[in-house]
Parts: structure tokens; sequence; C-alpha cells
């Protein structure tokens, strides 16, 4: 009778074995969950904030402009977006569109370069930007 109850206690100690080391297992899966869920919130916050940039950038191809120096912008307060162009001395035309997103991040910004003719804007092709190809950082402040 003693030698069963021994194999009792093995079996019971197999048993607490297996079961701290599956709460070991258990406790990384979840940090690790809970590290994707981060890292697929933030990269819904950046599809979000991008659909907004190219909303509002196809918002600004269909608004009236001038040719003239200097940003011009013009807002759609209801959709939070903004779109500007600048003319260079060559006629060429860059437009800069952004649409806000609510939070902290600053919101980002989509750049296309494209021409004016008859106040109507038209888009170069191949003329998109992930960045302000502008020479210094000073002229690629948009306005408020």
């Amino acid at each position: 009778m003693n030698h069963r109850a021994e194999r009792g206690n093995i079996t019971l100690g197999f048993i607490l074995l297996l079961f701290a080391s599956g709460i070991l297992m258990l406790g990384g899966v979840q940090q690790q969950l809970s590290h994707q869920r981060h890292l697929v919130g933030s990269e819904v916050g950046f599809i979000k904030q991008y659909a907004q940039a190219l909303s509002a950038q196809a918002w600004g191809s269909q608004l009236s402009w001038q040719p003239r120096l200097g940003w011009q912008c013009q807002q759609e307060p209801e959709k939070g977006w903004q779109a500007c162009v600048v003319s260079d001395a060559k006629n060429e035309v860059l437009m800069a569109a952004r649409g806000m997103f609510p939070g902290p991040a600053a919101p980002l910004t989509l750049w296309r370069w494209g021409r004016i003719e008859h106040s109507q804007w038209l888009s170069a092709p191949h003329g998109w930007l992930d960045f302000c190809p502008l020479a210094e950082v000073s002229q690629c402040l948009l306005p408020q």
C-alpha cells in the first residue's frame, strides 16, 4: 500500500509540473499577444491617417486653385481635411494634403507634383511623394 501511495505522489507531482509549465507558457503567449495588439492598433491608426490624407488629396484635386508663389490652402472643416498648393517659378506645383485624425500623432501629409491650368489641378504622372521634396524644411511647413 505504501508503494501505491508513492506512485500517486509521483503522478500528482508530474501533473503539478505540467500545470506550472502551462501557466508559464500562457503567460508568455499573453505577453506576445499584448505586444501584437499594440502593433496592430498602431497599424490601424496609420491606415486611418493614410485614408484621411488620401481623401484630402482627392478633395484638393477637385478644387479651384490660382497659380501664385507661396502656400495657399483650403480646408474642409467638417471632415478635417486640408489641401495646400505651392507654385515655383517653373510653373511646377506641389500639393500637400492631410486629414486631421484624433490622437497625439502628427497628421500624415501626402505630397504630389502637378500643375494648374485654368484654375484646375492636373496631377503629374508618377508625381506621388511620401516626403516633402522642397530643399528647406521651413518651406515644408504648411500654414494652419
